[in-house]
């Protein structure tokens, strides 16, 4: 699965769940690496939530992963916190926010 089919995925998440920026209350920026990576936005901080390409300089936290790690996590296949432990995920800023995203997959 492509990052792009994952991010319209959160799209309609977060179109479909409001009360996500009640529960969340951050913004998140995905850098994915890899040949179809990018950046994008969530925003959960703002109501109704949005999920955008692009980076925001006052994300909560910043999630570095590869294609194929991003993925897996999103699939199900691949466990965050292994992944995170093992180093093929990144996290800057607040970490503790990254375990909110669970609402997202």
């Amino acid at each position: 699965m492509q990052p792009t089919e994952i991010f319209a995925r959160m799209t309609q998440r977060v179109a479909d769940n409001p009360g996500l920026v009640d529960e969340v209350g951050a913004v998140f920026q995905f850098d994915i690496t890899g040949d179809d990576g990018g950046s994008w936005v969530v925003d959960l901080k703002s109501a109704p939530g949005s999920v955008q390409s692009g980076t925001n300089d006052e994300a909560d936290c910043v999630i570095t992963v590869s294609q194929q790690d991003f993925a897996g996590v999103m699939s199900g296949d691949v466990d965050p916190q292994m992944a995170f432990m093992m180093g093929r995920i990144k996290v800057a800023g607040n970490f503790m926010l990254a375990t909110k995203l669970r609402s997202l997959m």
